[in-house]
């Protein structure tokens, strides 16, 4: 009998990413910015572009568009997928928490601190979120 072992990234990150503005303004502006990247990521399946080499990734015409109009510049075109892959965004106040399994919250990061937002990152297997 033969066994296969090989390396998978299907393990469950169980990510926990906390931003924490000044404002509650802020804080719904952020979460209205993750609907509509997310909206437009679903979209365009931004699957492919992110597996794609490095020179050819690109944005599609309508997130171009919409990160002009929005003003993020900090974003690459590869990080755009992370919007698109499963995650759950919950907001109180002048805090949002974002939970995911993925291992690549870059752009969630870039967001929250362009934003003026304090970050905070770890794992729920490791960590209470409720602490």
């Amino acid at each position: 009998m033969k066994i296969w072992t090989s390396y998978g990234s299907e393990h469950s990150m169980n990510l926990v990413l906390i931003g924490r503005f000044k404002h509650a303004r802020d804080a719904e502006q952020v979460e209205d910015l993750i609907q509509k990247l997310s909206e437009q990521a679903e979209k365009d399946e931004t699957y492919s572009v992110s597996h794609s080499g490095p020179d050819e990734q690109r944005f599609s015409d309508e997130m171009l568009k919409m990160l002009r109009e929005l003003e993020i510049y900090t974003l690459g075109p590869g990080e755009i997928e992370q919007f698109a892959l499963e995650h759950r965004v919950e907001r109180t106040n002048e805090t949002i928490t974002i939970k995911t399994d993925e291992a690549d919250v870059s752009a969630f990061i870039k967001l929250f601190v362009d934003a003026g937002g304090r970050v905070e990152v770890f794992s729920a297997h490791h960590h209470d979120p409720e602490e």
